[in-house]
């Protein structure tokens, strides 16, 4: 299924759910919503998807995408897809090569 088509399904199946569950742990640090510009009303919700795992779902105003179908659940940590800069940024590398993102508050999430 194309990125299109995947975007599409999740806007009819909005999962804010996965909002509630992407919030930062013992076991999971770098749980939490965290966004390129924190005046976007989209970003990327990340959370436990178990014993060393992490999910980690674009969210926007539409809904959110389900575990594990945005990107790979992963252990962020040692994955060359992910850099972790310090407890509140983190890089994603995705197309473009890699892009920054921080860490909102919730009260920053749209």
């Amino acid at each position: 299924m194309n990125l299109y088509r995947t975007f599409q399904k999740a806007r009819h199946e909005p999962n804010w759910h996965i909002i509630k569950a992407a919030k930062p742990t013992k076991s999971h640090p770098l749980g939490g919503f965290w966004k390129r510009n924190t005046r976007h009303e989209f970003g990327l919700a990340i959370g436990s998807a178990g014993k060393g795992l992490y999910f980690v779902s674009f969210c926007g105003p539409g809904g959110c995408f389900a575990k594990g179908k945005y990107r790979p659940n992963t252990t962020i940590f040692g994955d060359p897809d992910y850099k972790v800069i310090d407890e509140n940024t983190i890089e994603v590398k995705g197309r473009y090569g890699f892009r920054r993102y921080v860490r909102c508050n919730w009260s920053d999430v749209a």
